[in-house]
C-alpha cells in the first residue's frame, strides 16, 4: 500500500476499482484503490480525473453521458463508459453528482454487494474492502442497475458489430487457450 502523493498525471485503467475524494486542508486530493488493494494518493480532483481519463481514451465527458443517455434514458447521475478493450467496457458509477467534489465513482465490476449502514450504505469491493459512502442502499442498486443496462447495451453492440462483420476475426480478443 501506498500513500503517497503523486502530481503526474493519473488515467482511469481497467485495474482502477474506487476513485475516492480525500479533503486535507480544504483541499481535495483523490484516493484511487486499484482491484489489487493497492491505494495511491492523486493530487486531482475525482472528476477532474474521470474526465481527463475519457479525453485520454479518445472520448469526452459530455459524449459519455450522452451514450449513457440514449442506453438508459435521461436520468441524473448516469453510469458512464471510460473506456472498452475488444467488447470489455470499463463502467464507472457515481454515487453523488458526477462533478461534486464529494462523490465518489465505482468501477462497475468492483461492486460485489452491498449493505444499509448507520451513516449510508457500506460497499464490499470485490477484493474484500469495505467502504462506507454517504447514500442509501436504494441508490447504490438504482446505480449498479444502470451500470448493467449499459453493460449489456455496449455488449449487444459489440455482438451486433462482430456479427455483421464490422470488426472481423483479425481484430477479436483470443479467448480460447
Amino acid at each position: 500500500m501506498s500513500n503517497k502523493v503523486e502530481d503526474k498525471s493519473f488515467f482511469i485503467s481497467f485495474e482502477t476499482a474506487v476513485l475516492q475524494p480525500i479533503v486535507v486542508n480544504n483541499t481535495i486530493f483523490t484516493k484511487v484503490t486499484n482491484f489489487s488493494g493497492e491505494t495511491h494518493i492523486i493530487s486531482k480532483k475525482p472528476f477532474d480525473i474521470v474526465r481527463h481519463s475519457c479525453s485520454f481514451y479518445g472520448s469526452s465527458f459530455q459524449h459519455t453521458v450522452r451514450l449513457s443517455r440514449d442506453a438508459i434514458g435521461n436520468y441524473f447521475k448516469l453510469p458512464i463508459l471510460i473506456a472498452h478493450d475488444f467488447g470489455n467496457p470499463c463502467i464507472f458509477i457515481p454515487i453523488l453528482s458526477p462533478k461534486s467534489d464529494l462523490n465518489i465513482w465505482f468501477s462497475f465490476k468492483a461492486i460485489a454487494s452491498f449493505y444499509p449502514s448507520d451513516d449510508g450504505c457500506v460497499v464490499v469491493l470485490t477484493n474484500g474492502q469495505k467502504l462506507t459512502v454517504p447514500s442509501s442502499p436504494q441508490t447504490i442498486s438504482r446505480q449498479v442497475g444502470f451500470a448493467n443496462i449499459l453493460n449489456m447495451h455496449l455488449l449487444k453492440r459489440m455482438s451486433y458489430l462482430m456479427n455483421t462483420g464490422y470488426i472481423t476475426k483479425k481484430f477479436q480478443k483470443d479467448t480460447q487457450y
